[in-house]
């Protein structure tokens, strides 16, 4: 056993984000090759893993790696899924088998493919109302005006909470990720997640009182039992949280790393306008290459060796999903972008039991939004100058806003279903 390896690295730095957008290839491989298993002393001190094989242990062994998350009490080093760790704990994705289990056995079915299949026409739908806000003025923002507006649309659609909320949802499922602790603008993002958790229990409570109102997510959570015992509403509220900043987030940065691609590979661009059949395995590759979530962490419960380090009981651990997406000893090429690249065992939904519940919902969003956009707008062009990437990219890797102009044509002359009449108020 080797004497612990400890490296200079700090996934929220700037460096670190500069690093990944210029290439990831190269940044990643050098890790993988020099230091496989590092720790590093940054936020208290965590290890890194970086190859495929070693991410995908750590995500595959609950018994060993925990995603348990115990609140700041001083009792236990259990401290979630994220570094540094979160104030308060999130249900079920910071919690280990069999417990997590039973509350992910209560949401699975909201997520299936068949359930999935039934909400196209309502994401069709929001697609089309945003393009059509910009299709007649020829310049639209791919982020600020679709690629975010159609995710929280959706989100609130499935959990049930009022669409006239989305800016709210939408802009502060953003700045939650994006906006660094140290920044001036952290406190007015704090208190907008405060405002976007007091409407969701307000909701909560609400549906309990009407249990037979509706058939949205939130009255299914807030009548469910786990083990014979409904849920207290603070951990519905985890709940509902969760599925807002993994339905809002990550698919947005997906879909706006898909139009800089697209638009910087005319060819590209044609080919997936002309055959949208391609557009799914193309949502895949994106996921590889550019991996809106970059990574997740894990505490140790007891010593293991990985990677030729000596990983002791408590010691925290991140998975560089990332890095795993350009090992080279699964992907051939890692450094090319294929649009039909298969098989693609990406991590970009990551691995385990834990991978994202909402895997399905995203992908059919994205090959939506996708298609219409190229279809409508076949000749956007990216204001380069005027598009914002993430400071940092320790949590998502993704835009702020991306700014486009286009052939401008007429309206779509489909109209919005009443039931989504008040986002257009």
């Amino acid at each position: 056993m080797s004497t612990r390896t400890v490296i200079d690295f700090d996934h929220h730095s700037k460096e670190y984000a500069e690093q990944v957008a210029r290439n990831p290839t190269a940044y990643f491989q050098e890790l993988q090759t020099r230091n496989p298993v590092a720790w590093t002393n940054s936020h208290g001190g965590f290890w890194v893993v970086f190859r495929y094989a070693d991410v995908r242990r750590v995500a595959e062994d609950d018994a060993t790696f925990s995603s348990r998350h115990d609140l700041p009490d001083g009792a236990t080093p259990f401290a979630g899924i994220v570094i540094p760790p979160s104030p308060g704990r999130t249900t079920p994705i910071e919690m280990d088998p069999p417990e997590f289990f039973d509350y992910r056995r209560m949401l699975n079915r909201r997520f299936a493919p068949a359930a999935v299949e039934r909400l196209k026409p309502a994401m069709l739908s929001f697609t089309t109302w945003c393009i059509d806000q910009h299709i007649e003025s020829g310049r639209i923002d791919l982020v600020l005006d679709l690629a975010s507006p159609v995710p929280a649309l959706m989100t609130l659609y499935v959990l049930g909470i009022p669409l006239e909320h989305w800016p709210l949802y939408a802009e502060i499922g953003h700045a939650v990720v994006y906006t660094p602790p140290s920044s001036p603008e952290h406190p007015k993002v704090v208190a907008g997640d405060l405002r976007m958790r007091e409407i969701l229990l307000e909701i909560i409570r609400e549906r309990r009182r009407n249990p037979g109102a509706g058939d949205d997510l939130i009255t299914h959570i807030a009548n469910a039992q786990v083990a014979g015992r409904p849920l207290p509403d603070s951990q519905l509220v985890e709940i509902g949280a969760l599925i807002v900043h993994g339905g809002v987030d990550t698919t947005t940065s997906l879909i706006a790393h898909s139009f800089d691609y697209l638009e910087r590979h005319p060819e590209e661009r044609r080919r997936l306008r002309d055959d949208p059949s391609l557009i799914p395995a193309a949502c895949e590759e994106f996921l590889r290459y550019y991996t809106p979530t970059q990574s997740l962490a894990r505490t140790a419960t007891r010593d293991v060796e990985l990677g030729g380090q000596l990983i002791k009981a408590g010691d925290r651990v991140m998975m560089s999903w990332a890095s795993a997406n350009h090992d080279p000893a699964v992907f051939d090429h890692p450094e090319r972008i294929d649009l039909e690249r298969f098989p693609n065992r990406h991590t970009g939904f990551g691995l385990g039991v834990h991978r994202c519940l909402g895997s399905n919902f995203a992908r059919a969003q994205y090959a939506i939004v996708v298609e219409q956009a190229l279809k409508r707008m076949p000749d956007y062009t990216l204001i380069r100058a005027e598009a914002e990437r993430y400071e940092t990219f320790g949590t998502i890797n993704g835009y702020i806003k991306m700014p486009a102009t286009f052939t401008a044509v007429a309206r779509s002359r489909e109209s919005l279903p009443e039931e989504f009449a008040a986002i257009a108020r």
